[in-house]
């Protein structure tokens, strides 16, 4: 049967049967179970991982918990809560000194603000770093009475905005634990979570990490562009999640945002969040594609060097068959004396110098590889030394006030406090444009700042259209107006500065003044500013420039002074709603 085939397609025959099709099955075969022990391998790293996270945001968590059970076990706050006093008829002093005492044992530095209410919800106590809004706080006192005995976890915003997480519980009476006398809440800044600890860890390309609440509320995220205090972006995650929890499954995969996710997650009943990972399949499969590519380059080049070999092989055996029948043929007709000549080279030495050369070039593969991953792992601990902490700066502040705060000085309580929330809004603050209101706030921690270099020799005024007061404008506008004001303002015979602030519509616009009774100048003369005695080393002319960038060239800053009486600058912008 076989005879009716030439020899050649035999040979290329039997090559794709013995070798071809096991290559194409082998390299399946072993692309299915590589790709199956990756995934495996790196769900159980990373449980471990969020494991050990989880672990990390427990023992931060701890600071907050065991500052809540100070104050609900404080014996100040015992007795006076459960005599029913509202601390409405207590001294602040007293009330200070008090709580002063539990926080100098323990203080954690991201605390915000601390708030203690009776049974009836009416406020003892407040520490006052962020205003809460009552809707705020009574979500927060739901779930402290939904989720009890536990502590309560709740996202909110305070009233400027400020991620916050409100870790709440009841105070009971300690010679009656059935009896509730009160609540005691901590509100924590949400970046304790998100840039402290989620943000550092790094679980892969494309890899989130996500806290949620009970509810599926996020709470914080290792992701700047999740959306805090609302429903995932995929409502079905939560629900995925609680499916698999009743089958005690820590581990699965499922499809989150249209995307294939291999989804870990930790439930913490006692506090009543969720620690999910989210990894794509996409990461997981990058080292399996990477390497089926090279197992089809790899099979390919084989197959090619193979069936070159084949027609070598075939033009071996087929040529001397030849020249042994034409031999046979002229022994026939009587011709002896002609002999058959091979002088060609074994064709084992060509099979071995073939594969020689094929060595050569994966090995030249493997160490342009290994460079490749060097230059990478490099790359990527760079990037990981780049990293900068600015926290640090506003954790020393918070030190300093509190000394003040213990030593009562005033003076540096109010400047280190203004300080502080300057350059938290400067710095941590990336919005290009704030509201109004924003704005102004900046500007009177400003002035606080400035009425202790220059011994109150200025009295500023405000007259503010409160329905302006959520409109965007470009961030630091007003603080160097200012600033210019009062160093080229205030008189060198003492006479006392009055600055006026006066935000206003007019004509569909937004018209800001800042009037001042000073010195004044002569605007037909170039006037320059000295930047090196300004706090922001901004000058007016830098403010001008910036809005007419951002609106148009006819909007901007415009002066009018007279030497004497003073100066008064008009910054006109258009009407910009905030969509907070």
């Amino acid at each position: 049967m076989l005879r009716k085939f030439k020899i050649q397609h035999r040979l290329v025959g039997t090559f794709l049967i013995v070798s071809v099709i096991p290559i194409l099955f082998l390299g399946y075969y072993s692309y299915k179970l590589y790709s199956e022990s990756i995934s495996e391998k790196l769900s159980k790293s990373t449980f471990q991982a969020i494991t050990l996270v989880n672990k990390n945001l427990l023992a931060e968590l701890q600071n907050y918990q065991y500052l809540s059970g100070s104050i609900s076990t404080s014996e100040f706050v015992q007795e006076n809560l459960s005599n029913g006093h509202n601390g409405q008829n207590m001294s602040e002093k007293t009330k200070e000194a008090a709580m002063d005492a539990i926080f100098r044992t323990i203080f954690p530095s991201h605390v915000i603000n601390v708030s203690i209410f009776d049974k009836d919800r009416n406020l003892f106590y407040e520490l006052g770093f962020e205003a809460i809004s009552t809707q705020s706080l009574n979500k927060a006192i739901e779930d402290v009475d939904n989720y009890a005995p536990y502590d309560g976890l709740t996202y909110i915003k305070t009233i400027r905005s400020y991620d916050t997480i409100a870790l709440g519980r009841k105070i009971y009476d300690e010679n009656n634990s059935s009896e509730q006398l009160g609540y005691a809440f901590v509100f924590i800044g949400s970046d304790l979570f998100s840039k402290n600890i989620l943000s550092r860890v790094d679980l892969g390309t494309g890899s989130k990490l996500i806290i949620m609440g009970r509810d599926g509320t996020v709470m914080s995220a290792s992701d700047k562009q999740i959306s805090l205090g609302e429903q995932y972006t995929d409502s079905k995650l939560i629900s995925l999640i609680k499916e698999q929890q009743k089958q005690g499954i820590q581990s699965f995969s499922g499809q989150i945002n249209h995307t294939d996710q291999q989804i870990s997650y930790i439930y913490n009943e006692q506090i009543g969040w969720y620690l999910i990972s989210l990894m794509p399949f996409s990461y997981i499969n990058s080292e399996t594609s990477k390497i089926t590519v090279s197992m089809a380059l790899i099979s390919l080049l084989i197959i090619v060097i193979c069936i070159t070999i084949i027609y070598f092989m075939n033009n071996s055996i087929v040529k001397p068959i030849k020249r042994i029948i034409a031999f046979s043929n002229q022994i026939s007709n009587g011709e002896f004396s002609i002999r058959i000549q091979d002088d060609n080279d074994d064709e084992m030495g060509v099979l071995s110098r073939k594969i020689n050369s094929m060595v050569n070039e994966i090995e030249q593969l493997m160490v342009t590889q290994k460079i490749d991953q060097k230059r990478k792992r490099e790359l990527e601990l760079q990037m990981l030394q780049s990293q900068i902490n600015p926290h640090f700066l506003f954790n020393t502040l918070s030190t300093l006030r509190w000394l003040a705060v213990i030593n009562q000085v005033p003076v540096l309580i109010n400047g280190i406090g203004s300080l502080s929330e300057l350059l938290r809004s400067t710095i941590l603050d990336n919005n290009e444009e704030i509201t109004i209101e924003q704005e102004l706030q900046n500007l009177s921690h400003y002035f606080e700042i400035q009425k202790i270099r220059y011994a109150d020799r200025f009295h500023v005024e405000y007259d503010i259209n409160n329905e302006l007061l959520h409109c965007l404008i470009p961030k630091l506008i007003l603080q160097p107006v200012a600033e210019n004001a009062i160093i080229h303002g205030l008189s060198d015979q003492g006479k006392p500065l009055e600055i006026m602030i006066k935000v206003q519509q007019v004509n569909h616009l937004i018209q800001i003044e800042i009037t001042d009774n000073g010195k004044g100048f002569d605007t037909s003369k170039p006037h320059q500013s000295d930047n090196k005695n300004k706090l922001s080393g901004i000058g007016i002319t830098n403010v001008n420039e910036r809005i007419k960038l951002h609106y148009g060239e006819k909007y901007g800053l415009f002066i009018s002074s007279e030497v004497g009486e003073g100066t008064c600058c008009k910054i006109i912008i258009p009407i910009k709603k905030s969509t907070l």
